[in-house]
């Protein structure tokens, strides 16, 4: 299982690392939410609802929690 850190670059982005390498950041969106695109050739798995779209670098997420959360679950898996 990975470590994950985050580093916080004020006032709207969060980058997560594991050791010491940026593979992850996440950015909130003037609209309200959050972002989360992987900084090397990761892909998010599409979402449940569309199950024919195709995966993509970055995801959406309501809440900073939630994007972290994500973030550490997929890097664990």
């Amino acid at each position: 299982m990975a470590h994950v850190t985050w580093d916080h670059d004020p006032p709207t982005t969060w980058i997560a690392t594991v050791s010491g390498q940026a593979v992850c950041s996440v950015k909130r969106k003037d609209i309200g939410g959050w972002t989360a695109g992987w900084t090397d050739e990761r892909l998010w798995p599409p979402p449940s609802h569309l199950p024919k779209a195709q995966p993509q670098p970055t995801r959406f997420f309501s809440s900073l929690e939630e994007a972290k959360v994500a973030v550490e679950q997929a890097l664990a898996a």
